[in-house]
């Protein structure tokens, strides 16, 4: 009697299945294993051995828990699960203490505090990454871009922006062959660019969806409403139905929606409850990522719906078998017709909406490349005449500006005068630069003036109208200068491209201007440097290290931040001055690709 009194026996019918705790976090785990694979081809091993450490914390935490509480050490593999998980949202270098302090406070605080297994409040591995971005901003968005060949244990590499925080910009412009919008496309697809270490290959991702769906491990009404209902606000909020699947695909968004918010402890227990679940982690996602001051939300709006969920289950109850009303009729299930209803409704404005905005505003969100007509410097600092084209809807818009920079060590945007401004009434918004310094502007994330994305893509010219200020007040300045580089001719063999360009470096250490001149031949189909053939070199010793160059994307060279080959800075500048080089001859390449001749 005494063992029997031990068992709770709940009224029938019962279910019995074969599923334990850790059967399924196996299956978490193996459906994981593409996200890790590929983090680990795209960002070196050093990913993998910050998705290790993660791990390793993880496990160590909960045991430790486990003594101090004098509890049974636990081998359910779900510590695995929350490290896994933690390090795969990670950026690529960060530093070594970042994934253990993180899965410190992954499981000690958010799931061991609160009694364990199935009793935390919030998912540990999207509270740990908020917790992480506040504490160490600067390292938790340090991306880089993929193929970082050679560089695979290396910390020290080139940061590269993402789409979210970037635009369009960061995408190499012809990616298996397919040029534009569809290769920006296939590019978030394989995950080749800048992010996390898993979440960037949403092919990978999908891989672990369909595993897990097909076992029956997580409930895909939550990633599917999540996606839905992000896809529409993506709409509401850009205006843009070709932003949908860029949003979509860019960012932790996918990941999340399938390894993160289905969390057993943290979604809703009713079916019905998870569509609402997920639609509110869509609404809040794309809300913190147009109108917040980070540029991604997912992790966030994951936290903030594990705190609703248990209202969710609160109130929001299902119809019990043989459940009536006061009158004694059958109770509807409202609440189920209610979701299907929400589902269909977002399918609709969908299906009907983004064809719409496709016609009626087409994707304009390329412009070409600024450039400085003339550079001195008076009493207020550097004053310099620049101009550019932005692409609004297809119109390409001249745009000129006089800009000053103040001459003190800050170097912020005194004045900024138009010139030439937009003829459709999509003006720059000048605040948004006016006292900031280039750190700052670089750093701009939310650049939309309105609903409309023409003023938006005005003050993306803009701003890299003064970014290019910067950079040619940089190269005129101590330690190194060089005069302006320009291309002097240009052939066409398809999309092979063969440019002739001259430039000159002053070498600081022998008080002496070098000319330079180089034959650069970029293959547009693969949107690659091919070659770079020295015309005049240095000579003083000091030539540039052509191999920094070769084999490189327009966004690989434009994010090269060490262009150093000794400890000399003549030899930096004059890898300085054939970075500029190459880069004007992309920007030609570009442009002529684009159709303007």
């Amino acid at each position: 009697m005494a063992e029997i009194s031990a068992y709770n026996v709940s009224a029938s019918p019962h279910v019995k299945g074969r599923s334990t705790t850790r059967r399924l976090m196996a299956d978490v785990l193996i459906a994981l294993a593409p996200c890790l694979v590929a983090g680990v081809l795209f960002y070196g091993l050093w990913s993998l051995l910050l998705v290790v450490l993660c791990m390793a914390a993880c496990f160590a935490c909960e045991q430790l828990c486990n003594l101090v509480r004098r509890k049974p050490f636990t081998f359910d593999l779900s510590a695995l699960v929350t490290g896994l998980i933690l390090g795969l949202n990670l950026p690529p270098r960060a530093p070594w203490y970042i994934p253990l302090i993180g899965g410190a406070f992954a499981i000690v605080l958010v799931k061991m505090l609160f009694g364990g297994l199935g009793k935390n409040f919030a998912n540990p591995a999207g509270a740990a990454r908020v917790f992480l971005l506040l504490a160490y901003s600067g390292v938790m968005t340090n991306w880089i871009g993929a193929d970082v060949a050679g560089n695979m244990l290396a910390v020290d590499v080139s940061s590269s922006a993402t789409y979210l925080g970037g635009g369009t910009a960061v995408f190499a412009p012809v990616f298996l062959g397919v040029r534009g919008y569809w290769g920006w496309v296939l590019q978030l697809l394989f995950g080749y660019t800048g992010g996390s270490i898993g979440e960037t290959c949403a092919l990978a991702v999908l891989a672990g969806f369909v595993y897990l769906t097909v076992r029956r491990v997580i409930d895909w009404r939550i990633p599917l409403s999540y996606l839905l209902s992000a896809a529409v606000m993506t709409l509401i909020c850009y205006g843009d139905a070709s932003e949908i699947l860029l949003q979509l695909l860019s960012g932790g968004m996918l990941f999340g929606s399938v390894f993160m918010a289905t969390d057993y402890a943290t979604s809703p227990k009713w079916k019905y409850n998870r569509i609402l679940y997920g639609v509110g982690l869509g609404v809040f996602t794309m809300l913190i990522r147009a109108f917040g001051s980070y540029p991604e939300g997912t992790s966030l709006a994951i936290l903030i719906m594990n705190l609703l969920v248990p209202l969710l289950d609160k109130f929001i109850l299902p119809v019990r078998f043989g459940q009536c009303t006061k009158r004694g009729r059958q109770k509807p299930q409202a609440m189920k017709w209610a979701m299907r209803a929400l589902c269909l409704a977002m399918a609709l404005a969908l299906a009907v909406a983004a064809p719409v905005l496709a016609v009626l505003h087409p994707r304009a969100d390329e412009y070409t490349p600024a450039y400085v007509r003339s550079f001195r410097q008076t009493e207020e600092g550097y004053r310099f005449d620049v101009a550019g084209t932005a692409d609004i809807g297809g119109y390409k818009q001249p745009l000129g500006y006089i800009v000053t920079i103040g001459a003190e060590e800050s170097r912020v945007v005194r004045a900024i005068v138009p010139v030439q401004q937009s003829t459709m009434g999509y003006v720059a918004e000048l605040a948004l630069f006016l006292n900031k310094n280039e750190r700052e502007i670089r750093g701009l994330q939310d650049l939309s003036a309105d609903v409309n994305t023409s003023a938006t893509i005005t003050n993306k010219a803009l701003r890299e109208m003064i970014l290019e200020c910067y950079t040619l007040l940089a190269l005129n300045t101590a330690p190194y200068e060089y005069a302006p580089r320009y291309v002097k001719a240009r052939e066409a063999d398809g999309a092979v491209y063969t440019f002739s360009v001259e430039g000159a470096a002053y070498l600081a250490l022998f008080d002496y201007t070098q000319p330079l001149a180089y034959t650069v031949i970029l293959d547009m189909e693969e949107g690659k440097v091919q070659t770079i053939e020295p015309v005049t070199q240095s000579t003083k010793g000091y030539v540039a290290e052509l191999s920094l160059f070769i084999g490189k994307t327009h966004a690989q060279v434009l994010n090269l931040s060490d262009l150093s080959t000794d400890s000399n800075t003549s030899a930096t500048a004059t890898n300085t001055v054939l970075r500029e080089m190459v880069l004007e001859c992309f920007y030609e390449a570009e442009y002529a690709e684009a159709g303007n001749g």
